[in-house]
């Protein structure tokens, strides 16, 4: 027992290695799926249930449509409009930084972004209203049961949810 032993530890096979490097892979890529999916419905464009109620009681080949007219109006849909909205709050920041102070500057700024924002919600109430005309009565009344309903429930994000409160 003069001799000392050796300490030595098995060694990992080749097999082995690969398939750990190879599961790591497969993790990693559904990580950066999942990470992906989450920055690009959770950026300035979600709204986070807070659309226009009339909106979210509509079907959704009337939701379509009218996203369709809007997106025509603004000329290439949510990343066009955040363009405009970026360039309108550009100006806004431009002008606060101004030295002195130019309150019609910032006025005027603040208008540009509200005509942005009003232009895009004109399209979307004139779209409405196109597919209003196109319904018939029995669907316009639908249509009003559904908006009384999601009233009655209150402005929720889970509008989507049936309402068991009154059961």
């Amino acid at each position: 027992m003069a001799e000392t032993m050796k300490d030595t530890k098995p060694k990992m096979s080749r097999k082995l290695k690969v398939l750990l490097i190879g599961s790591l892979s497969v993790n990693l890529l559904v990580a950066g799926l999942f990470v992906g999916a989450i920055l690009r419905h959770s950026g300035p464009s979600d709204v986070g249930g807070h659309s226009d109620l009339l909106l979210r009681v509509l079907d959704k080949d009337d939701r379509r449509a009218i996203g369709s007219a809007v997106k025509e109006a603004q000329g290439g849909g949510r990343r066009a409009f955040w363009a405009g909205q970026k360039a309108a709050l550009g100006d806004v920041a431009i002008a606060l930084k101004a030295e002195p102070y130019d309150g019609a500057a910032v006025q005027a700024a603040l208008a540009r972004k509200s005509a942005h924002m009003s232009q895009t919600r004109n399209a979307a109430e004139t779209a409405m209203l196109a597919r209003f005309e196109a319904m018939s009565g029995a669907e316009r009344a639908a249509l009003a049961e559904r908006l009384e309903a999601a009233l009655a429930r209150g402005l929720k994000s889970d509008w989507k949810k049936k309402d068991t409160r009154d059961q």
